[in-house]
């Protein structure tokens, strides 16, 4: 899949309660990334059947690749979670390494592998291992699911399961307390990941401080002569930034995140007209609820607030939106947003 794709790759990065399939099909019908990634899942809910996490593995007709991210400490799990992500369709398996959730580093899953890295070396052999057996015709019988998990996966799963090989890559940070990239890359490079992206943070910095691309630039002289594709993530807020912080740091490509929040347009160079901004954000939602026919609109609050800045009365309105409960209220809401006279 990624030597199929022309260099730099640049994509959507994978947000936790935010790349969900309807934020994914509305990015990808209006700007079209190179690739897309799931909101991350937990492998161990996934293996166990847990048919509540599915959702996130659900999406839609495209021929933008999709790649599903898992999470998790479980080698056995993740084994299980990337036969089970293989048979629904996805062009390739990413594994989470980089979280910095406090409740998910307390069981040893996100970032806190970055110190774990005999654990993560397993788990990455594991999902490995999986894409071979599944490539040599392992199949969902062999697993021991729930009739309710086979079922679900059954109903989504596509026609004709295409049984060529899928990635495996690998979302980290640069360390946890302090930079500490040279030593944990070439850790991972050890066992042969197809992609490896980083943020240029640590754990401790979050999502604060300025992305250090320097650190990106010593994993590529570690990457350079491997099969390993390096990716970097961190403050980017248009492809064209993108691509130029590729040239400069020498990677192969690049993931945008939260310039993306509000802005499923960022993967082109278009400023949409409020109009249009508030068609997608109908289009949004009503994508949000095929996707989750028993949920309500509380979820896609969040979204359209990011929709709604830099415009006049923008404030107005988000304070308006965080009351919508259905559709109607937000079709409303917009239209007569639209036709309020304007202010002299």
């Amino acid at each position: 899949m990624w030597t199929n794709l022309s260099k730099p790759i640049i994509g959507l990065a994978p947000m936790d309660g935010i790349t969900d399939a309807a934020f994914r099909e509305t990015v990808d019908l209006i700007s079209k990334p190179n690739i897309l990634f799931t909101e991350f899942v937990p492998a161990e809910g996934v293996a166990h059947g847990a048919t509540r996490l599915y959702s996130s593995l659900q999406k839609h007709k495209t021929t933008t690749p999709i790649v599903a991210q898992l999470f998790g400490v479980d080698p056995k799990a993740f084994y299980k979670a990337a036969v089970i992500v293989l048979e629904l369709g996805f062009d390739g398996i990413d594994i989470n390494m980089g979280c910095p959730d406090r409740n998910i580093m307390k069981k040893g899953g996100g970032a806190s592998l970055i110190n774990q890295r005999v654990l993560a070396a397993t788990i990455i052999k594991a999902v490995k291992q999986a894409v071979k057996d599944w490539q040599n015709g392992k199949t969902l019988k062999s697993l021991s699911l729930r009739d309710e998990a086979f079922g679900w996966i059954e109903r989504n799963k596509p026609l004709k399961v295409d049984r060529t090989y899928k990635p495996v890559s690998i979302k980290t940070r640069t360390g946890i307390n302090q930079h500490d990239t040279v030593p944990w890359i070439s850790t991972l490079l050890e066992v042969e990941p197809d992609a490896i992206c980083i943020h240029a943070r640590t754990f401790l910095q979050m999502y604060k401080g300025k992305a250090d691309w320097d650190e990106i630039a010593k994993a590529s002289l570690l990457t350079k002569g491997t099969n390993t594709l390096l990716f970097g993530n961190g403050d980017l807020n248009s492809v064209s930034q993108a691509k130029a912080h590729c040239k400069m740091y020498r990677c192969q490509g690049a993931l945008i995140g939260r310039a993306a929040l509000g802005n499923p347009w960022v993967f082109t160079n278009k400023s949409p007209l409020l109009s249009e901004r508030f068609g997608t954000m109908l289009k949004h939602s009503k994508l949000y609820l095929k996707y989750r026919q028993k949920l309500k609109l509380f979820p896609m609050r969040k979204h359209l607030a990011w929709y709604c800045t830099g415009f006049a009365g923008s404030r107005i309105l988000r304070d308006k939106l965080m009351k919508i409960e259905s559709l109607v209220e937000l079709k409303k809401l917009l239209i007569d947003f639209l036709n309020q006279p304007l202010k002299t």
